[in-house]
């Protein structure tokens, strides 16, 4: 199908019949029609007229943008265009500020995968003071150096954590504190909260705290929620059980909405033993 673009308004007005001479949107003439090219061509069909005049619709959105972009630039409509625009920057901005956000921690934490609860499950038994426990994600050596006043009174330290995500973090510490050092389990909780890194992190925290016995040890396990970075609402799990100079820490996170991912979670705590 070949068209005939209209000068006053660029519409594409299809060549369907040789009487075709008011553009079918504006009504204005068009500025070819078949009886004036005739005229030049007196032994010329209707078929070699839209073959030689006619356009194909391809050409004839180029055009029509072309005359668009023509009657934007003219002095009347420039003053339009210009505030469309500032308009149209300030939508992305807020738009971007309300929703980026979201949308980036959205992608950082997935919602765990429902086939984690049906998955085997690896089952480690990790640390000088031998901790069992059991996760559909493989966990890995994380130690970190001890610094200050740390350094001086933990004698064994070791760290496990997920790298491969799957929806939930998982972490693992295990500290031996001098004999001389109180490892009361109130303190245990205070000090679990500044490995968690909450304090830079996280607003509008909603947490309860009940107490638990694992292996005949007392500990505490606090559950709740926080929003994570002003983007996205976050799940927690924060489990500290004291023996003696050792403590235990096992902390989950996996996001608010996800109710596979709190299924995964509480499996991962009652599967802890102390051996």
């Amino acid at each position: 199908m070949k068209y005939l673009h209209c000068d006053s308004c660029g519409h594409a007005n299809p060549l369907k019949s040789e009487y075709l001479t008011f553009c079918d949107d504006c009504g204005k003439k068009l500025p070819q029609t078949f009886a004036d090219w005739r005229k030049t061509h007196p032994m010329g069909s209707f078929s070699e007229y839209t073959q030689q005049v006619g356009i194909s619709l391809k050409a004839d959105k180029t055009n029509v943008l072309l005359s668009w972009m023509k009657k934007q630039a003219q002095p009347t409509n420039r003053g339009k265009v210009i505030l469309f625009f500032s308009l149209f920057i300030v939508l992305i901005a807020v738009t971007g500020t309300l929703f980026g956000k979201r949308a980036m921690f959205t992608f950082i934490y997935p919602k765990v995968p429902a086939s984690s609860l049906y998955n085997s499950w690896q089952t480690a038994t990790i640390g000088r003071q031998a901790l069992e426990i059991s996760t559909p994600v493989k966990l890995w050596v994380h130690d970190q150096p001890l610094q200050g006043e740390e350094a001086k009174v933990i004698e064994y330290a070791k760290s496990y954590r997920n790298e491969d995500g799957g929806g939930i973090r998982i972490a693992v510490n295990m500290f031996s504190y001098q004999g001389n050092v109180a490892n009361d389990l109130e303190a245990a909780v205070a000090a679990s909260h500044s490995s968690m890194e909450l304090s830079e992190t996280a607003s509008e925290m909603d947490c309860k705290s009940v107490p638990v016995l694992i292996s005949g040890m007392k500990g505490i396990l606090e559950e709740g929620n926080y929003l994570y970075k002003g983007g996205i609402r976050l799940a927690f799990c924060n489990l500290v059980m004291i023996k003696g100079s050792s403590r235990w820490q096992i902390q989950i996170n996996y996001r608010d909405d996800d109710q596979v991912g709190h299924q995964v979670a509480q499996r991962i705590l009652k599967s802890v033993k102390i051996k």
